[in-house]
């Protein structure tokens, strides 16, 4: 049995997201098949093809090499960027929650899954080898027209990041002896793709970065973010 306040939520979801759709159904005056219209909104949102079968507690490993950019996130993310010297190489380890778990209930249909993950990375930088160890959360989206030829996600997640030793780029050239911190925010954007007969493989392309969240953190460092490649494997 849903909870009420659940059910609300969930509504609210439904309506922001589906604003025609949720007209045309509220004419019906037949419960059931109002229900029933709730349910259709609910797969059709839904990836009609997901990174693996059944993906909902399924584990995952990725392995990732990358470089470290110049250029401010928001720059990045239009690939208008250059290059810096340090260069990073990553592992983690991930799960994806099952749909039964109530933080994916609440956030169906908007989100196809919810990863959580480990990530360690070590940075080669140019003051002396820095691991990063990065815990973050991680919605996916992967409802595309086009993944029953080429399996596509669009990930965004958000965690944690600890460094043991200030990475070089975010000491500020103006404020050497700033207060940093080796404790930042850590922001994961990524595309996957995938071929249908290798479903559980992906090629992925992340956004790996690390910044105190506009003083957030009370601390000096600056953000920086690396453009990274790799592969993942999905696994029950």
């Amino acid at each position: 049995m849903i909870h009420p306040s659940f059910a609300t939520a969930r509504a609210l979801v439904l309506v922001a997201l589906l604003g025609s759709s949720a007209t045309s159904e509220a004419q019906s005056t037949d419960t059931g098949a109002d229900i029933k219209a709730a349910d259709s909104w609910s797969s059709d949102l839904k990836a009609p093809l997901r990174p693996a079968d059944n993906v909902g507690g399924s584990w995952n490993w990725t392995l990732l090499y990358g470089r470290m950019t110049d250029t401010a996130l928001n720059k990045v993310v239009r690939f208008s960027y250059g290059w810096d010297e340090a260069k990073l190489l990553s592992g983690e380890i991930g799960y994806t929650l099952k749909e039964d778990n109530p933080l994916v209930r609440f956030l169906d249909p908007v989100l196809s899954s919810v990863d959580v993950a480990m990530n360690i990375t070590y940075q080669d930088d140019p003051a002396g080898d820095i691991f990063l160890f990065s815990p973050y959360i991680m919605a996916r989206w992967s409802n595309f027209p086009w993944s029953n030829t080429l399996r596509t996600t669009f990930g965004l997640g958000g965690g944690l990041s600890y460094a043991t030793d200030i990475p070089s780029i975010e000491i500020r050239p103006d404020n050497p002896d700033g207060n940093y911190r080796r404790l930042q925010h850590y922001i994961a954007v990524e595309a996957t793709f995938a071929l249908p007969k290798y479903k559980d493989w992906q090629l992925v392309y992340r956004l790996h970065h690390r910044s105190g969240v506009f003083g957030l953190f009370q601390s000096d460092n600056g953000g920086n973010t690396a453009v990274q490649i790799g592969l993942r494997r999905y696994f029950k």
